[in-house]
C-alpha cells in the first residue's frame, strides 16, 4: 500500500452551516486515526551480533506496513513516509540466544545516529536461557527520517539472535501529527 495523504480536520467559522462535505472530512479524518500509520517487522534468519559493536538488526520479515515506509532492501530500515511527520512511538526488541556473560542492549537509530534516549540495557540471563531487552521510545520525526533497530552485546564473542516466538522485532506507530 502506498503512503496515504493525511486528511485535514475541518474548521468552522461562526454561524457556518454543517454540510455533507464537512461531515465527510470529519469521517475521513476519524478513519485515518482509526487505522494510523504503523509497521511491524521481525527476524526469521539468525544474525550474528559482534562483541561490543552497535549492529543494525536485519528485519527480514514484514508483518505489516500500512504506508509503505519499509526500506526496499536489507537490513530493512523504516523511512517515515511523506506527510507523516509527527511523534512516532517505536519498539525495538533484541533477542539473543543463551549466554550468561555480559549485557544486551536494543538501540534505536535515527538517520544513522543513536537517537537521544535510544537505548536500554539488561544483564545476561543464565546460559541456558535466551535473553533480550526491549526499548520503547517516542520521538519527533520528519518525513524521510530513516529509523533502524540496532543491537549491542558484550559476551566476549559474537552472539546469534534468537528466532521463533522470542525473535527480535522492530515496530512503530504514528502517535500524533504534533511537532514540538
Amino acid at each position: 500500500m502506498a503512503a496515504r495523504t493525511v486528511p485535514t480536520m475541518p474548521d468552522w467559522s461562526l454561524n457556518e452551516e454543517i454540510t455533507s462535505s464537512l461531515l465527510q472530512q470529519i469521517t475521513t479524518y476519524a478513519r485515518f486515526w482509526a487505522n494510523r500509520p504503523m509497521f511491524r517487522m521481525y527476524q526469521t534468519v539468525v544474525q550474528s551480533i559482534p562483541n561490543g559493536a552497535d549492529t543494525q538488526m536485519t528485519m527480514d520479515t514484514l508483518d505489516y506496513d500500512t504506508d509503505s515506509g519499509r526500506a526496499g532492501s536489507s537490513p530493512w530500515s523504516y523511512v517515515i513516509p511523506v506527510g507523516m511527520s509527527g511523534r512516532w512511538r517505536f519498539t525495538v526488541l533484541y533477542s539473543a540466544v543463551g549466554n550468561a556473560t555480559g549485557a544486551r542492549q536494543p538501540k534505536l537509530y535515527k538517520n544513522g545516529a543513536l537517537a537521544t534516549g535510544g537505548y536500554t540495557g539488561a544483564q545476561a540471563s543464565p546460559a541456558t536461557a535466551s535473553h533480550g531487552g526491549q526499548l520503547v521510545l517516542t520521538l519527533a520525526c520528519a518525513a524521510g527520517d530513516v529509523m533502524g533497530a540496532y543491537a549491542w552485546q558484550n559476551s566476549g564473542g559474537a552472539l546469534n539472535t534468537n528466532l521463533g516466538a522470542q525473535c527480535s522485532v522492530f515496530e512503530g506507530v504514528l502517535e500524533s501529527l504534533a511537532t514540538p
